[in-house]
């Protein structure tokens, strides 16, 4: 019967289908594709710090600096001034008609530009004046006696050397000047020449010490305008230091007042390259 045959069936077995393939590594060698471009902006950073080391740290170890004006300090005071700048000091005790202890002459004078650990030599007053020249003469008196008589009068051997300072840029020539134990005025002038450098002196050969020394500064065609710095109340050296340092020409002359401290200034402001700025100091 229709309900006792067996009913058959047929399955079909579905077999696992296989698993897909991992996926490929790299090809060989491509790593170092991957390593080459972090390899060159290492090297990138490696020589621009090499280059900020050569152009910053390395100047600022060898830069110039303008050496500080100390002569009229006392000795501890000016030792103390130019060390902490940074420089070497050499001290001699010279005969002088400054109080003892008191510096007389530095060299290089102030506003000069010298590296740090160079040195500066300072001369100290002894206290002593230098020796005396006595001289005589004799003169006539008009009297029926023709009575003669003698004066004696004695001066100072206080000749100094003047330096030449020709060629040399002003901040310099003012600072060799000073150095000699002289007071270097200077004023433009239109002549052949590099501009800003002396292009003559007066005097030459030696003078009296403290005496003036006049500096011809050649000017260029185009003078621009500078910044004229405020030096009222600074010594008289440390003046003439920044006017110089400025490029402006300066003269100096003397009133009552606080004794090498400049009293006044003839300007202020801006003006054009190397004008001649008259200071007025104490005496």
């Amino acid at each position: 019967m229709t309900g006792d045959s067996d009913v058959t069936q047929s399955f079909r077995v579905v077999e696992d289908e296989p698993a897909p393939p991992p996926p490929a590594g790299p090809p060989p060698g491509a790593w170092l594709d991957d390593v080459w471009p972090w390899l060159a902006v290492l090297a990138a950073l490696a020589v621009a710090a090499l280059l900020v080391w050569f152009f910053v740290f390395r100047d600022r170890h060898h830069a110039k600096q303008v050496v500080p004006a100390v002569v009229g300090m006392r000795q501890q005071a000016a030792i103390a001034k130019l060390t902490g700048d940074g420089y070497a000091v050499k001290a001699f005790i010279v005969p002088a008609t400054r109080p003892r202890g008191i510096v007389t002459a530095q060299t290089p004078g102030a506003g000069s530009q010298l590296p740090k650990n160079s040195t500066v030599t300072i001369r100290i007053s002894s206290g002593r004046k230098p020796p005396t020249v006595t001289t005589t003469t004799t003169t006539t008196t008009a009297t029926t006696t023709a009575k003669t008589t003698t004066a004696a009068t004695t001066t100072t051997a206080s000749n100094v050397q003047v330096p030449d300072v020709t060629g040399e840029d002003l901040a310099t020539a003012t600072g060799d000047v000073e150095a000699a134990g002289l007071i270097p005025d200077s004023e433009p002038v239109e002549t052949g020449g590099q501009p800003g450098t002396v292009a003559q002196q007066a005097p030459t050969g030696q003078a009296p010490a403290g005496s003036a020394v006049t500096l011809d500064v050649v000017v260029p065609a185009n003078r621009q305008a500078v910044t004229i710095p405020s030096v009222v109340g600074k010594s008289a050296a440390d003046a003439r230091a920044a006017l110089a340092q400025a490029k402006l020409t300066f003269k100096t002359s003397y009133k009552q007042g606080t004794p090498g401290v400049v009293l006044a200034q003839s300007a202020t402001g801006s003006a054009p390259a190397y004008t001649q700025i008259a200071l007025t100091v104490g005496r």
